[in-house]
């Protein structure tokens, strides 16, 4: 899987060409990134910070269950989390970060609780701000899945996100920027992050390549390194961006690449609403998922736009606006699934408060609620013959519709910055789907994980394709309330 890295592999020997103290003000010291940290050293040969962030979180709805009450509270660690960051001479930055908390589900990508492995080499070979990026971090696309959640106006990212979230992955990206203008083009592995050593069989397809383009003139630090509030706005500032990701799935081992993602999905790599992406090829007349050289190779891809204004009225009070779409789609021999998502939400700050919208929407395709040869089991399902016509799919009919949320909230920053504050929100999910388990009672489709994809990514299989149960549509108040510090 680590094929992906090698289309870039070039890029890393640049460094080579020219001594590293050459380097010697390549970069603007614009700070190690997000302003936390507390530093332990910092001297002409290195530096180093410690950081930590943690957020509880309470959250109730009121949910239709038939097996339960209807009104639910819950108490969670959202995010528990310690890293370092620093540089060392003028080689090269780099950032640590670990997760300790609720967000990390058991699976075999997410034991290692690893979150950014990462170095910022300097390239003056090609330029005084090109900057190469080696190691583990995020995927350059989308603005909400770049934002970090320690910066946040809300509680959660929006449903938008169940989409176009990326999350992070291993490779290697170079960064680069003229005057405000700024990109960046990368390649990854494309299977997620944590991925152990295997050494498999593989047919290599076209590795994850993600570019990202636009202009800034301060609204982020950097492409990788975003804000949802800035509370230290100087002057207005406003960021625009486009990016895409295009890949063509390796096959390995016993599965492919985005078969193997178990952490940061989205629904275009969770098979439970991509039912393309495990088939393969003795899958057509056997009704199972694919394994060892059958898993048919499909490709993926994503577009997107995105952007920010900031506007400071006085020392106390500034609004911000941002807005972001995206539109995706996989295909392989047996099908074609699309998708898309939007979001906008503002914010006005008076003193150490904040309020705020969100507005956004997710709409999948209608073969997004495809299920196996099993069923039909619940009701509002309908069937539909495969491309072979030799096996009967089930699907979910009212999955092509669009999901919206409108969510306010208030933030009161009991500290200056975002160090110490309470986040109060009141998400409602208008046409939210259901799953109504006859014995266990009702899921919710955007309740919210960790990984930023679905709560059903393992359930809504066994409960939907069992008799008795039933799939609805309803509106879903919720309340959620989170305290965080950080350092």
């Amino acid at each position: 899987m680590k094929r992906a890295v090698g289309l870039l592999a070039a890029a890393a020997l640049l460094w080579g060409i020219v001594p590293p103290r050459a380097y010697a003000g390549a970069w603007e010291d614009t700070g190690l990134w997000l302003p936390n940290g507390v530093s332990l050293v910092n001297n002409d040969k290195a530096q180093l910070d410690v950081y930590g962030r943690a957020q509880m979180m309470g959250t109730g709805e009121i949910v239709p269950d038939p097996k339960a009450a209807h009104q639910r509270v819950y108490l969670f660690l959202n995010e528990a989390r310690t890293g370092i960051k620093g540089r060392y001479e003028d080689y090269f930055k780099y950032d640590v970060q670990m997760d300790w908390g609720g967000e990390s589900i058991n699976g075999s990508n997410t034991d290692m609780s690893l979150l950014d492995m990462v170095a910022d080499v300097p390239v003056r070979a090609l330029g005084d701000n090109a900057i190469v990026k080696i190691g583990q971090f995020r995927v350059p696309y989308s603005r909400e899945g770049l934002t970090d959640t320690g910066y946040m106006d809300y509680t959660d990212r929006s449903i938008a996100s169940f989409m176009s979230f990326q999350g992070r992955d291993y490779g290697l990206a170079l960064m680069d920027n003229w005057g405000n203008f700024t990109g960046t083009f990368g390649t990854f592995s494309g299977g997620g992050r944590n991925v152990p050593q295997r050494y498999l069989p593989e047919q290599i397809g076209v590795p994850e390549m993600v570019a990202r383009f636009g202009y800034n003139d301060g609204a982020d630090v950097d492409i990788y390194h975003v804000m949802g509030t800035d509370r230290n706005l100087k002057r207005n500032t406003k960021a625009f961006y486009i990016d895409g990701i295009y890949m063509g799935d390796t096959r390995i081992g016993h599965s492919t690449a985005l078969g193997v993602h178990t952490v940061d999905d989205n629904l275009l790599i969770n098979s439970n609403y991509n039912p393309y992406l495990k088939w393969g090829d003795n899958t057509a007349t056997s009704g199972g998922l694919c394994s060892a050289l059958t898993c048919e190779r499909g490709s993926i891809f994503f577009l997107g736009t995105d952007g920010v204004v900031r506007h400071r009225i006085d020392d106390t009070h500034s609004a911000e606006v941002e807005y972001e779409g995206n539109w995706g789609g996989y295909q392989n021999r047996f099908g074609v699934l699309h998708m898309a998502s939007g979001r906008v939400q503002g914010d006005y700050q008076s003193g150490p408060f904040e309020i705020g919208l969100r507005g956004a929407v997710l709409s999948m395709g209608d073969a997004s609620g495809f299920l196996a040869t099993s069923g039909p089991g619940a009701t509002g399902y309908a069937t539909k013959v495969n491309q072979s016509g030799t096996s009967t799919y089930y699907y979910n009919e009212q999955m092509g519709q669009p999901i919206w949320e409108i969510t306010p909230s208030v933030t009161w920053h009991i500290s200056p910055q975002h160090n110490m504050k309470i986040v109060a929100a009141l998400p409602i999910f208008l046409d939210a789907p259901l799953w109504i388990d006859n014995a266990d009672g009702t899921y919710v489709f955007t309740d919210p994980t960790p990984s930023g994809g679905t709560l059903m990514s393992t359930d809504q299989g066994s409960v939907l394709e069992t008799a008795g149960n039933n799939t609805v549509r309803r509106t879903i108040p919720e309340a959620r309330m989170t305290f965080q510090f950080q350092f």
